[in-house]
């Protein structure tokens, strides 16, 4: 099943409890059992807000005057108080922050990357704390950003040395993350594997059209042990590739599987 299959389901079974009507600021940090769930919701408001302000910037204002950076940061501070969600966008809302969060346990080097660089003007450590907040799992990660950051230019970094800095921490699957989802979502465990195996590159080593080979990998995704899993590869080679087990591809396929248990 799907993330967004499980998503719905678990809305499904809080909305009785949801008085949609009157969603403000101060429920939404208990708006489901899980903390991590409900930060991600405030996250979406705070960076749905800042990228539509940027985003309908007009060229006739100084918005880097430091009056104005002190009205806009006011501004905001007085809408954080004010937090009011229209019943109708409330099912989305939370469908939305459950399917980020279990993105994020299933892979957090990747997920922090895409989402900083995507909701970041500017990757800085100002910047970068102020965002921690968001990842309580994952507040040693920022701090070593944040430490990392002062070293360059302007304590600013651009994406490409943001994914320097994120894969010198050697990142895992988040397990106590995808415990306390597992405990309210009774979610598949496959939904946290993560497989970089393109069909494309692989493609020589099976005898099968690219749908066959996603069930392939499903069905790897769903063995309980590494050895299961291997198996699965192995019977599924071409009759010439069961003899070339050094092969540099089923090595990283392999590889690559591995890594998940």
């Amino acid at each position: 099943m799907s993330i967004n299959h499980y998503a719905t389901n678990f809305y499904k079974k809080i909305s009785s409890k949801i008085d949609t009507n009157n969603v403000t600021g101060d429920k939404l940090l208990n708006i489901t059992q899980c903390n991590h769930i409900n930060l991600f919701i405030i996250k979406k408001i705070h960076d749905d807000w800042l990228n539509n302000f940027n985003k309908n910037k007009i060229p006739f204002f100084d918005y880097d005057n430091k009056e104005t950076k002190e009205a806009q940061k006011n501004f905001m501070n007085i809408l954080s108080k004010h937090i009011k969600i229209k019943p109708s966008i409330i099912p989305d809302i939370i469908i939305e922050a459950i399917k980020e969060t279990v993105k994020l346990a299933a892979n957090p080097s990747n997920y922090i990357i895409n989402d900083t660089f995507k909701n970041l003007n500017e990757i800085n450590g100002k910047n970068l704390k102020a965002r921690k907040k968001y990842y309580p799992y994952h507040k040693n990660v920022f701090d070593e950003l944040i430490n990392n950051i002062q070293h360059f230019e302007n304590n600013t970094i651009e994406k490409t040395d943001l994914i320097k800095l994120i894969a010198k921490q050697n990142l895992n699957k988040c397990e106590i993350l995808i415990k306390e989802l597992n405990s309210i979502l009774e979610i598949d465990r496959s939904l946290f594997i993560n497989l970089d195996i393109n069909y494309s590159h692989n493609e020589e080593l099976f005898n099968m059209n690219k749908k066959e080979y996603d069930k392939l990998l499903l069905d790897v995704k769903l063995c309980d042990t590494f050895q299961e899993a291997t198996e699965i590869i192995l019977d599924n080679l071409k009759d010439n590739y069961k003899h070339k087990l050094d092969d540099p591809k089923l090595i990283k396929i392999l590889m690559s599987i591995k890594e998940n248990y």
